[in-house]
């Protein structure tokens, strides 16, 4: 018994390194039945995956001849529901048999056998929980020569912890695609020139706008991995701003002067920044180069009085009772 957990933990530990690095979530799903149906050596395997909305479970993927979907409720109606609604394993080993002992509701669904002309003998169902959080089930069918048995239960629960957390991943790095998707669309429409930059003021991407200023024989593609202050000088005033918003850390900052500026970075999840986003309003960034910007509005400076007139010397003095110190502004 220990030997062949052992080399199950094996097979786990290999498929992982496959599975975690794969986040296209289709061919990921795919992967995930396949390897459990030859993990388990049975004749068939489904993934099914909670919609916590509408307290559903849809079938992923389905590795069974001409079976195409199944959809359940999470309730206590069918096995693979029972399982998510109680977050816990089952292994039976007579599907048609009285299931009433697990529970009084509890019945295996004949359809699918009858319409397909099958006989499911045996299910091994197994909930797919990361930190509390149902994410599917998986049902497996028919074990080739005989009956699941308790080798076959621990495999499954340990390869479903894999299988949860790279679910996770794919679906996260699904989410990222998107938001990055929605992003580039927002800087492509927008107004205002933008320019991206790396820490190393070298250009990552621009939308249109910022292309239409790009020195004759550049292009987009061409411009990429160039000094922003090379591709384009008159943004050479912003390389301080955009090493104090380094050195700080910052989110970002903006100046509404003679070149009206908003200078965003894009961080990563331990909150460093990966990115510089500028968006410029000046109407041309081909021009000669300007005097560097202050970080704040000019209209913001305080103001400076006029230097006092001269005094006249045919008018003699008048004796002053001002403190001898005065006191400091605030």
């Amino acid at each position: 018994m220990q030997q062949k957990k052992i080399e199950s933990l094996e097979r786990i530990v290999s498929l992982g390194e496959t599975l975690l690095t794969t986040f296209d979530i289709e061919g990921l799903l795919t992967q995930i039945v396949k390897s459990v149906k030859e993990l388990l050596e049975a004749y068939g395997a489904t993934l099914f995956l909670v919609d916590p909305v509408e307290k559903l479970m849809i079938s992923q993927v389905i590795l069974s001849d001409r079976i195409e979907e199944i959809v359940l409720k999470v309730d206590k109606t069918s096995i693979a529901g029972y399982t998510a609604l109680t977050k816990t394993a089952l292994s039976i080993s007579d599907v048609y048999g009285d299931l009433s002992k697990i529970n009084p509701q509890l019945k295996f669904n004949r359809e699918i056998d009858e319409k397909f002309h099958t006989r499911t003998r045996n299910i091994l169902s197994q909930p797919l929980v990361i930190r509390d959080e149902l994410i599917g089930v998986f049902q497996v069918v028919n074990k080739i020569g005989g009956d699941f048995g308790e080798i076959d239960q621990w495999t499954l629960r340990n390869f479903s912890v894999v299988a949860g957390i790279a679910i996770l991943n794919a679906r996260l790095m699904e989410r990222i695609q998107e938001e990055q998707a929605n992003s580039a669309d927002i800087i492509e429409h927008i107004s205002d020139k933008v320019i991206i930059q790396d820490l190393n003021g070298r250009i990552i991407g621009m939308n249109h706008r910022a292309a239409e200023d790009l020195p004759d024989g550049l292009t987009t593609r061409t411009a990429k991995g160039e000094l922003l202050t090379k591709v384009f000088p008159v943004l050479a005033g912003l390389e301080t701003e955009v090493a104090k918003v380094i050195e700080h850390n910052l989110d970002k900052t903006f100046s509404g002067g003679k070149m009206p500026y908003v200078i965003l970075t894009a961080k990563n999840s331990r909150r460093a920044i990966e990115k510089i986003i500028m968006i410029i309003k000046d109407p041309k960034l081909s021009s000669s180069p300007e005097l560097p910007p202050d970080a704040a509005d000019a209209s913001n400076a305080p103001d400076v009085p006029d230097a006092p007139d001269a005094p006249d010397p045919s008018v003699e003095p008048k004796a002053s009772h001002a403190p001898a110190h005065p006191s400091k502004r605030s």
